[in-house]
């Protein structure tokens, strides 16, 4: 697809990009303050993304313009139901539409597995998902004191 802002693009990804997703997974929670709110849930994620194989393994694809990485999701299949387990950009892109790009990505290859995908969401970011049409279900608590909004997003109609 071209547009004004250059060549956009996904692929999947591969795994010389695992740690600049790790990175831009990182940089995304900061962003968020998650680094100080919740220092211990933070410090779980980086030895998680450290010892989890690579993203040549899973359902990752990459959205990359101009021959950069700008943002990208990873897909989990759950037996009967398929989870977006990330979805990240560089923060630095966040509101331009890229989040919007990623999503719709994400919810085709979806429709390929399962008829319907949950999402773990950041409480900061539950705005999107709700936007995205996704339905709260419930709150899930992932580190002492550190809750994520479960939703549940039907990817048939």
């Amino acid at each position: 697809m071209f547009d004004a802002a250059g060549v956009r693009m996904f692929r999947q990804a591969i795994a010389d990009d695992r740690d600049g997703l790790d990175e831009m997974t990182l940089e995304g929670l900061r962003h968020w303050g998650h680094h100080e709110d919740h220092p211990e849930a933070y410090a779980d994620l980086v030895d998680l993304l450290a010892t989890e194989p690579g993203p040549e393994n899973f359902p990752v694809f990459v959205l990359v313009e101009d021959g950069q990485v700008v943002g990208f999701y990873e897909l989990r299949d759950r037996g009967d139901h398929v989870e977006l387990l990330r979805l990240f950009m560089r923060s630095d892109l966040i509101g331009r539409g890229y989040g919007r790009m990623l999503w719709s990505h994400a919810v085709d290859q979806a429709k390929k597995m399962h008829d319907w995908m949950l999402i773990k969401s950041h409480p900061r970011a539950v705005g999107f998902y709700a936007t995205m049409g996704a339905t709260f279900e419930r709150n899930v608590e992932v580190a002492p004191g550190f809750f994520l909004d479960v939703y549940r997003f039907d990817l048939q109609p």
